[in-house]
């Protein structure tokens, strides 16, 4: 009798010492069974406790959650633990958490805009098309080339290597209207686009009256070209920026069919503007220094006084050409060669220059110390736009 009463206070006392650990055992919860319709299972968070309600099915990805304490009701749950994995009472398997850690798979070329891409045309995907084969929309500066829309995509925007917003530029003037804050110096054209031209380097003045200039001759004062424009003698073509330069005639040539501007100035407000194709001017008139004829200028300024739509009687050839002084030169008094009027700057005969000046050549036989282009250090420029 003695033994059976010790084994029944043992048990008593056993079975209370369970009851004090399950009840202060957070933990704890009493198991639910396997695929139930509904029920809740416990998990402990930082804020307090997470009920848990399993999904309608094996394949379900996401679960409802209420929290107690400091977290959100009705939050998504993204980030079971293996804890939280082994309390509940469905089962949970790959399948049904993949997208938790890997998201939704997508295919790039499957037709189907998803994920990150930005355009998804199946086998129609084209890095020359409008959506590449990264499935990205096609644009300027992704280093594709798409067709009949860009003519180059060098992925940079440096507006002097030759392509500049994703065109092939052919003069000074389409780099300017491309990037406005193009600046002087070399850049980068193709004269003749598609033909056999292939890029050349060519000086950009993006300041002059406008800006958009193209070089084609650069001549100093104290050592003159002294030839023709229409003559074919390049002076340094591979570096526009040598102080002697001058483009080959056929290059100069190509330059003036895109243009409708060419400009002569010497660095200073002297200048003389006409239409691009005057480039070759004289190139048909017979040999010797009287090579000269009547060139219409929008604007021909000389010491400060500026004419607009006139004509002025220009001598093209110079020094280079056989002894001839003065190529692409204005003599104010000897207009009567083209049936002009003499002294045209000041007009009613009044001469604002000394007898025979070679106005605007850098080869000259008569001088005027006051011209732009007489001065010492003088650099005379024929430029087109």
């Amino acid at each position: 009798m003695r033994a059976q009463r010790s084994e029944l206070v043992a048990g008593v006392v056993v079975a209370a010492l369970t009851t004090g650990c399950l009840d202060s055992n957070p933990w704890f919860e009493e198991p639910t069974a396997s695929g139930a319709a509904s029920g809740t299972t416990q998990v402990p968070t930082t804020g307090g406790t997470t009920a848990v309600s399993p999904p309608t099915s094996s394949t379900s990805a996401s679960s409802t959650t209420t929290t107690t304490g400091n977290e959100t009701t009705g939050s998504e749950t993204t980030g079971l633990t293996a804890d939280t994995e082994a309390s509940a009472s469905w089962p949970l398997s790959t399948s049904t958490t993949e997208w938790f850690s890997t998201g939704d798979p997508w295919t790039c070329g499957d037709g189907v805009p998803e994920g990150p891409e930005q355009c998804d045309e199946g086998a129609g995907n084209s890095d020359e098309g409008a959506c590449t084969t990264q499935c990205t929309t096609a644009a300027c500066g992704d280093g594709f080339v798409q067709a009949g829309v860009e003519t180059c995509d060098d992925g940079n925007f440096d507006p002097s290597d030759g392509c500049v917003a994703c065109l092939v530029p052919h003069t000074c003037k389409e780099i300017l209207d491309s990037d406005p804050q193009a600046s002087d110096g070399q850049h980068y054209v193709d004269p003749d686009g598609p033909e056999m031209m292939p890029l050349i380097p060519v000086y950009c003045d993006m300041t002059t009256a406008g800006g958009g200039w193209s070089l084609l001759e650069r001549s100093p004062r104290s050592d003159p070209i002294g030839k023709a424009l229409f003559k074919d003698a390049p002076e340094n073509p591979g570096d526009p920026l040598a102080p002697r330069y001058r483009m080959p005639r056929m290059a100069m040539g190509v330059f003036a069919v895109n243009s409708t501007a060419m400009r002569l100035d010497c660095g200073g407000t002297d200048h003389l503007l006409t239409a691009a194709q005057s480039l070759f001017a004289g190139e048909f008139a017979p040999p010797g220094c009287a090579n000269a004829g009547p060139v219409l200028y929008q604007e021909a300024e000389f010491k400060q006084y500026k004419l607009t739509n006139v004509q002025l009687c220009t001598v093209f050839v110079g020094l280079g050409d056989g002894q001839c002084p003065g190529a692409w030169s204005i003599d104010e008094e000897n207009q009567y060669d083209c049936l002009l009027s003499a002294y045209p700057w000041a007009g009613n005969n009044e001469a604002v220059s000394p007898p025979s000046t070679d106005a605007f050549a850098v080869d000259p036989q008569s001088v005027d110390p006051d011209h732009d282009c007489h001065k010492p250090g003088a650099v005379r420029r024929v430029m087109v736009r």
